[in-house]
């Protein structure tokens, strides 16, 4: 187990293990849901929502990078494993004016929790 909020002051100054996001997906009442995307939320931000209620959390003020299409952002997907099982879905996304500044999506694969997804914003170096 971890403490929640032990790893939402850690989040501020680095990306969170996969262990760790399941953790707070799993216990995500002790957590306030955000209703609406904040405007250009700084590096350390964490916002948890609901995807039933918020379908368009993506929506946060910043020009992130996009797809040779030029229409949609390029976001790399990855499965992320919890111990050795497939428990994550995660979506990257890079800032277009700066790519050191990223979006990381998360939400679990399991039916029963993968409404709520977590969202985290860093500025990471080089």
């Amino acid at each position: 187990g971890f403490d929640i909020n032990v790893l939402l002051r850690e989040a501020k100054s680095r990306w969170l293990k996969p262990s760790e996001v399941y953790y707070i997906l799993l216990n995500h009442e002790q957590l306030q849901i955000t209703h609406e995307p904040p405007n250009k939320p700084p590096s350390g931000a964490l916002f948890l929502y609901n995807r039933r209620v918020n379908r368009f959390f993506r929506k946060d003020g910043y020009a992130w990078r996009r797809k040779k299409d030029g229409r949609t952002v390029g976001e790399a997907h990855e499965r992320l494993k919890v111990g050795n099982i497939d428990a994550l879905s995660c979506y990257y996304a890079h800032g277009e004016q700066n790519p050191y500044f990223q979006r990381r999506c998360f939400w679990m694969l399991e039916p029963a929790y993968d409404h709520i997804v977590l969202v985290q914003y860093r500025e990471v170096a080089e």
